[in-house]
């Protein structure tokens, strides 16, 4: 007989995420390199922050949601049954996230599914990629009843969610494709600047959501957070930089997304969240965007917020230019327990301005010793492969160059870490690569949706997914030079103490196998690549035990007896 606990009330929104290739649990996959300086896997199971956001807004409001993270699930059991977990949550809309193109296969394998078990529930797409190819979406995946296109979509789903509970027609949803009478309908898009106010990153309300539905693991946002979890919060949306990959640049999300960029957050609103984060999770919170750009008044402001409020939290700082000394030294002030990023993307100047990124490599190393002078507790600096007039040997120059700045500048107190992987596995739609990519010399292999479904339903090895060549490296080239920069890194890393020599030598006889075509070492949990053992390098300890977290330790202890108990 199905327990209580097991009967869960309906939902009028369950926001689903998807792993990026739906069957990867059948298929003999060699997925590379494609997720080593991101959280998650190359299942790619971590949500979009939005998520969070959205749960918050349509919670606050009066409507019920719940966040179903397949993904995480199907990595934590291979014999999770996807079709049966989904089939037994009840919900008006089920909302897809599209945002980053590498979910193109899970996103509409999981819709097929849904459209499957809940023939009468409606199917809803968002996100950055959703929402670029609305168009070409509605028109040949017909399990897609809605796509909300744009960013900072918190009142118009809440308005959808209102529409639908009471039967009424959608005409009036801003942003919002759908279909009448056979043909698709495009509402007007709303670009407010207001909307801003709606996005609160709420982890108290995320864990109370996830104790209140009983599922624990299909909230965490990816595989490693309830062991090491790092809150994370946005000071803006959009940017002020046009960096030519990304699809959240100034040029891409102005034209694409957003209306203006960037769009900045509420100090106030900020603090908030800070202070619901020290006394639910007690965590580090990752701060996406970068303060120094935001100009002295915004930064002096924010940590001026911090300190009012007492907030003590670890905070992982990422910076698209060097801040000057000026900078570190009132960070250090405010926030004693800090650490920093920042991506180059290459360490050759001319390539690097092709790129966007219009600073010097001297601006770089003091900007690094400025942090090392006022306390920061790590420093990651990240290149890229598969640059413009990028070619094998500028890789292993770069790779070289990186080597020397972690010798020259890493100390016992702050550490500096490299990392160099490809733009993979695909070049961003909406980004100035992407939409002049023979002025940039890109040769874009996938253009469509379905032609994008394709590239990772068919494909075996990461550089089978590249939707991308350069006019200096083909995708083998490509390959060859993230295995042998990785080799070099490796040797880096043991050189430095990072890395103990036999495991260093371990993993670079693995890269050899690899790339000869001989029997390798693949990691089972799917948590890391062939290069780097440890993809987020610990550098603060400091986790709390409050309420809500001893809360959601307890459940997950409980759901585990449970689940054993019921079903062996």
């Amino acid at each position: 007989m199905e327990l209580l606990l097991d009967i869960m009330p309906s939902v009028n929104v369950c926001l689903v995420h998807p792993p990026s290739i739906y069957d990867f649990r059948k298929r003999d996959l060699r997925e590379g390199p494609i997720s080593d300086v991101i959280p998650s896997t190359p299942v790619f199971e971590m949500y979009p922050v939005g998520f969070i956001s959205m749960l918050s807004h349509l919670v606050k409001n009066g409507y019920r949601c719940r966040i179903a993270n397949v993904a995480v699930q199907m990595l934590m059991n291979s014999n999770f049954d996807v079709e049966k977990y989904l089939g037994n949550i009840e919900a008006d809309i089920f909302g897809i996230d599209l945002h980053w193109l590498p979910h193109t296969h899970g996103a509409f394998q999981i819709a097929s599914i849904i459209r499957k078990v809940h023939p009468n529930s409606y199917i809803l797409l968002g996100g950055y990629s959703a929402s670029y190819f609305a168009e070409d979406i509605m028109k040949n995946k017909q399990d897609i009843d809605f796509i909300l296109a744009g960013d900072l979509m918190e009142e118009q789903i809440l308005a959808l969610a209102s529409r639908i509970e009471q039967g009424k027609s959608v005409e009036d949803v801003s942003n919002l494709f759908y279909r009448k009478d056979g043909a698709i309908k495009k509402n007007p898009r709303k670009y407010d600047k207001n909307a801003i106010a709606n996005v609160y990153m709420d982890y108290k309300g995320l864990i109370k959501n996830a104790i209140q539905y009983h599922d624990i693991k299909g909230h965490l946002p990816y595989l490693e957070w309830i062991r090491n979890p790092v809150a994370m919060t946005l000071i803006q949306r959009g940017c002020q930089y046009n960096c030519g990959f990304c699809g959240g640049s100034y040029y891409s999300y102005s034209r694409n997304y957003g209306g203006s960029s960037p769009i900045i957050r509420d100090i106030n609103t900020l603090g908030e969240e800070m202070e619901d984060i020290m006394d639910t999770i007690d965590t580090p919170v990752f701060i996406a965007g970068d303060l120094n750009a935001m100009g002295e008044k915004y930064y002096r402001s924010f940590l001026a917020e911090l300190k009012n409020r007492g907030i003590d939290l670890p905070l992982l700082t990422e910076y698209f230019v060097p801040p000057p000394e000026n900078y570190y030294e009132l960070l250090s002030k405010y926030v004693p327990d800090y650490a920093c990023e920042i991506s180059p993307d290459s360490l050759d100047q001319k390539i690097r301005m092709k790129t966007g990124r219009g600073y010097s490599n001297n601006e770089l190393e003091k900007s690094i010793s400025f942090a090392s002078k006022y306390g920061s507790r790590k420093y990651d600096v990240y290149l890229s492969i598969g640059l413009p007039e990028q070619g094998i040997e500028n890789v292993m120059d770069d790779t070289d160059r990186l080597k020397s700045l972690m010798k020259q500048f890493s100390t016992p107190e702050m550490p500096v870490y490299g990392f160099i992987s490809p733009l993979s596995p695909f070049l961003d739609p909406g980004s100035l690569f992407y939409e002049m990519r023979e002025k940039f010399g890109y040769i874009i292999r996938a253009k469509s949706v379905q032609e994008y479904y394709e590239l990772l339903d068919h494909g075996r090895t990461w550089t089978d997914f590249l939707n991308y060549e350069t006019s200096r490296m083909s995708r083998d080239d490509i390959a060859r030079a993230t295995y042998l920069s990785g080799i070099r890194m490796v040797e880096a890393e043991i050189s430095l103490g990072y890395m103990d020599r036999e495991t260093g030598y371990q993993i670079i006889m693995n890269i050899q196998s690899y790339m000869n075509g001989d029997d390798y070492a693949p990691q089972s949990d799917k948590s890391k690549h062939l290069t780097y053992l440890v993809k987020e390098i610990e550098w603060s300890r400091k986790h709390g035990l409050k309420m809500y977290s001893f809360m959601v330790f307890l459940y997950s202890v409980y759901e585990g007896i449970r689940r054993t108990v019921m079903y062996g």
